[in-house]
């Protein structure tokens, strides 16, 4: 906080007044925009997710129907590690903590509040 900002009785310690409901309204708009881009970030990462997930599936099944029609040796060795790096992803993203927690977080705090019905 600037020397400006500070009130004259705070000074030249660091300022305990209550906000001007300015500030305080502008808080308050920040928090909103905050809140707003942490559910698109969400959002983006949920369909990040989900298309990283049927990608890894699409490269596994492709590399098990190759094995099952011509064997090991119908997999071009470039298709088999794809095949390998899919089922990593596919793990990775079976890890616990890159479940959604933020869906579930939400629900549960509009259940809790009824109030708070409608998505913001």
């Amino acid at each position: 906080m600037s020397l400006l900002k500070q009130c004259w009785t705070c000074w030249p310690k660091q300022c305990k007044c209550a906000p001007s409901e300015d500030e305080i309204e502008q808080m308050k708009g920040d928090i909103f925009l905050l809140y707003q881009e942490l559910q698109r970030e969400n959002r983006r990462a949920r369909e990040f997710a989900g298309a990283l997930r049927a990608l890894s599936i699409a490269v596994w099944d492709f590399r098990e129907q190759r094995m099952e029609v011509d064997g090991l040796d119908g997999v071009p060795g470039e298709l088999f590690n794809l095949g390998e790096l899919a089922k990593e992803v596919a793990e990775l993203l079976n890890e616990e903590r890159n479940q959604d927690r933020v869906a579930a977080l939400y629900s549960k705090i509009t259940a809790n509040n009824p109030a708070n019905t409608e998505k913001p």
